[in-house]
C-alpha cells in the first residue's frame, strides 16, 4: 500500500482560482482603498504645513509693511517739522 501525496500548494491555488475570485478582487480593492487613504492623508498634512508656512509669511509681510508705513510717516513728519 503506497501513501498518496498531495501537492497542497497546487490544491490551494486551484481552489482559490475556482472559488476565490470575488475574495481576491475584494482583497485587491481593500488594499487599493487603504493605500489611497494613506496617500490622501499624507498630501493633506503637506498642504496644512504649507498653509501654516504661508500664514507665517503673511504675518511677517504685514509686520514689515506696518513698519514701513510707520517709518514713512515718521520721516514725513520729521521733514515737515524742519520747514
Amino acid at each position: 500500500m503506497k501513501i498518496q501525496r498531495y501537492d497542497l500548494i497546487q490544491i490551494i491555488k486551484n481552489d482559490f482560482i475556482l472559488y476565490g475570485k470575488i475574495h481576491l478582487i475584494l482583497l485587491i480593492l481593500i488594499i487599493l482603498s487603504a493605500s489611497l487613504v494613506i496617500i490622501t492623508v499624507y498630501e493633506t498634512r503637506l498642504l496644512i504645513t504649507q498653509e501654516e508656512e504661508l500664514i507665517l509669511q503673511k504675518k511677517k509681510k504685514n509686520n514689515e509693511w506696518r513698519n514701513l508705513i510707520i517709518e514713512k510717516n515718521s520721516l514725513s513728519n520729521h521733514s515737515t517739522q524742519k520747514k
